[in-house]
Formats: structure tokens, C-alpha cells, sequence
């Protein structure tokens, strides 16, 4: 049995939703509440010392990080293959991956802190009660950023630079998406899950510079098919019993 800690709203999450879909992969779910930062219970700090969302316990052995878990997944569950079988083409879906990751997700997470006003979870606290939610973060480095974004705010040129290194993103897999019709070749891989579930939320958040599909058709087109698969559909559909 396999079971996916996830959070129904978290991009990461969906990654793994999708690829468990792709794969027909019958799986055991424990929601957590982010809003309630379930993430930060002692329990789950023992299987996940980052305190962050998904991870995946499979035979016994617990695994987090979503782009791993996809590796994982497609390679103890090989059908269909979600990675390339070229090792140029492999290699390539990496560093997709590594810059969706490392550019893309970084700085939407800070777009989010305003868009999404994660900033009002913290309304009304007292010193004491903020310092407590500080003291509680599973690492130093997300300490440190939840504290300067509570002290000092995420400004105006904070929110134009973070899109723009989006964007950047974005361009470029328009252009990979030039003479293919999904980001590594002929069929879905899990560079296109990775990306899905960004897409998505720059949707939901009404972001039109990051949705002008004039600007880049490709990736339009791409996206279209991408919301018409099944396991996309699966995946983002989900809500965990007590929301139903």
C-alpha cells in the first residue's frame, strides 16, 4: 500500500495526484490541513523534517520532495513511462523540472503571499501567538522568510521582480513547445506534470500577464490538452471526506 500525505490546494501535492492518476496507482489518503499548519504536528515531523507537503510512505518507507516522488513513482511503477527513453531528451526533462522548481515555484510563492493574502492566516495574533507560529517552523530558512514577510510585507517591486522571473519561465517553454506537443516529446512526461499545477493556480489567481496565450500560443494550446487529461481531472478534483 501507498500512502500520499498531501494538501488538496498545495501545487506540489497535485504533481503527485496526478502522476499516482497517469499511473492507475491505488493509494491511501492522509489530508492535512495547511491552514491549521497540520504540517507542523510532531508526527509528521518525524517522517517529513520539513514540515512541508507532499510525502509518501511505500513499503514501509517514507519519501518527500514532489519531483523525487515522481521519479520514484515512475520508476517502481514503470507504466506507462513518464520520463523519456533518450537520454538527451531525459536530461532535458530534468532541467525543466529544475527551473520550474528553482525559479518558477520560488517566486510564485512569494506572488501567492499577497494574491492569495496568506498574510490574513496571521490577523489578530498577539506577539506571543506570532512568535509561537515562528518557533514552529520546521526549518531555519522558512523561520527566517515567514519572519521578514511578517515584519516587512513583500512590496510592490518584490511582487513585479517575482513575475518576471516567472514569466522568464514561462517564454522558454514556449519555445521548447515549438515543434512538440508536450514539453519532452510526443507524450505527456512528468516535466508537463510538473508544471500543471502552476498553471492552474496563475488561472485561479487571475494573473494575466502569466495567461497571455497570444503572447505564447504554444503553451495555450499545451495547457488546453493538459486540462482536457484524465489524471489531470482526477487531480485537481480532489477533496479530501470531510470537504465532500
Amino acid at each position: 500500500m501507498l500512502t500520499l500525505y498531501h494538501g488538496v490546494t498545495s501545487t506540489c501535492s497535485k504533481r503527485v495526484r496526478m502522476t499516482l492518476a497517469e499511473k492507475n496507482i491505488e493509494w491511501e489518503s492522509v489530508h492535512l490541513d495547511l491552514s491549521k499548519r497540520d504540517n507542523l504536528n510532531p508526527e509528521y515531523l518525524k517522517i517529513n523534517p520539513n514540515g512541508v507537503v507532499p510525502t509518501i510512505v511505500h513499503d514501509g518507507k517514507a519519501l518527500y520532495e514532489s519531483n523525487f516522488i515522481i521519479e520514484y513513482l515512475d520508476d517502481v511503477f514503470p507504466e506507462p513511462a513518464l520520463r523519456p527513453v533518450d537520454p538527451y531528451e531525459r536530461a532535458r526533462m530534468r532541467i525543466l523540472m529544475d527551473r520550474i522548481e528553482h525559479v518558477l515555484h520560488r517566486n510564485i510563492n512569494t506572488v501567492s503571499w499577497i494574491r492569495q493574502e496568506r498574510y490574513k492566516r496571521f490577523d489578530g495574533m498577539t506577539p506571543d501567538q506570532l512568535q509561537q507560529v515562528l518557533d514552529d517552523q520546521a526549518t531555519e530558512e522558512k523561520r527566517a522568510i515567514l519572519k521578514k514577510r511578517l515584519e516587512d510585507g513583500v512590496s510592490e517591486n518584490d511582487m513585479a521582480f517575482a513575475e518576471a522571473r516567472v514569466a522568464e519561465v514561462l517564454d522558454e517553454l514556449d519555445v521548447v513547445l515549438q515543434d512538440r506537443p508536450w514539453l519532452c516529446g510526443d507524450s505527456v512526461s512528468l516535466a508537463d506534470i510538473s508544471i500543471a499545477p502552476f498553471m492552474e493556480r496563475f488561472e485561479a489567481n487571475k494573473m494575466p500577464a502569466l495567461t497571455d496565450w497570444v503572447k505564447r500560443p504554444r503553451l495555450g494550446d499545451w495547457w488546453e490538452r493538459t486540462k482536457e487529461l484524465e489524471s489531470f481531472q482526477k487531480a485537481f478534483s480532489f477533496r479530501p471526506p470531510e470537504a465532500a
